[in-house]
């Protein structure tokens, strides 16, 4: 037990370092490398059974990672923090596991998680490049995901079965898919409605807002701000540079206004650095809590 503790902690010390130092020297331009790399890592899972056939016995797995990724997308390697505390309520357990990770992960970096690491920001940033701005939801919306957290735990706890993953996750779509195609263990039910919900998500994101799913349903994305305040990354504003164009406010993802360090700035905001990288005057970075700036103009 101790050996896996060290083995853990060391893992997320490491990958948080590495993150860190990746940003750090290579900045904006490394994101949309990051993002392509984790999307084909959480999708690596489905070649695990390949050389016994597809047909093979369904493996399951017990790992996990900070990002949404479920547990039996693609027989993933790792599993979802959100699937994992599932299981664990429905068998009347503490997720010491899950806390451990998440929390760690959480405090090191944040909802810079789900701006450089989420494996479905990359669909959700492609969603943002088109997306309409139609529709401009209130602000109060955004709570909407701590109740679905509460939802999560509360629904597993009441059914006996991981509810969320059925019946409302975006990316469970992505695990529907292989199933169907190689082991046609899902019935085509299950794949047109889940189909449909991504379909309604994308829909939605795509009048409104790319990262309408970060903002307003992501029940991990609602751990990670909670914790993001404390991160060890920081977005710095210096008034006494900015000319008031509000560039800023047009590109970011999250809808937010990076020169006011309010209560949806301090939950919400990605470090994901675009409004780093678009302010001309210098008056905005995302730094180090030690110091040290990782994107400026």
């Amino acid at each position: 037990m101790a050996n896996e503790f060290v083995i853990i902690l060391g893992s997320i010390i490491a990958i948080s370092t590495i993150v860190i130092i990746i940003i750090l020297f290579g900045g904006y331009a490394f994101r949309l490398p990051i993002q392509v790399f984790t999307f084909a890592f959480h999708r690596l899972g489905i070649f695990r059974k390949l050389p016994g056939g597809w047909h093979a016995p369904i493996p399951r797995t017990s790992g996990i990672t900070c990002t949404l990724n479920c547990q039996a997308c693609e027989l993933a390697w790792l599993g979802c923090p959100v699937g994992m505390l599932q299981q664990y309520v429905i068998y009347f357990r503490f997720p010491f596991y899950v806390f451990g990770v998440v929390l760690a992960f959480g405090t090191a970096l944040g909802r810079a998680i789900c701006g450089w690491l989420c494996p479905f920001g990359l669909i959700l940033d492609t969603c943002n490049k088109v997306c309409t701005h139609r529709y401009k939801p209130s602000n109060r919306l955004r709570f909407v995901k701590y109740f679905f957290l509460g939802g999560v735990v509360l629904g597993a706890l009441l059914t006996g079965t991981i509810l969320w993953c059925r019946f409302i996750c975006f990316g469970a779509l992505l695990g529907v898919v292989p199933y169907w195609l190689t082991w046609q263990t899902v019935s085509a039910f299950w794949l047109i409605y889940h189909l449909g919900l991504f379909s309604f998500y994308f829909t939605f994101s795509y009048f409104t807002h790319g990262r309408a799913w970060c903002r307003y349903f992501c029940p991990l994305g609602a751990i990670f701000s909670l914790l993001n305040p404390f991160s060890l990354i920081k977005r710095k504003y210096d008034f006494k540079w900015c000319t008031q164009c509000d560039k800023c406010k047009e590109i970011c993802p999250m809808g937010l206004d990076p020169t006011d360090d309010d209560l949806y700035s301090k939950l919400d905001c990605l470090k994901c650095g675009r409004c780093a990288r678009e302010c001309k005057s210098n008056a905005l970075s995302v730094n180090t809590a030690f110091g040290g700036t990782f994107i400026s103009k």
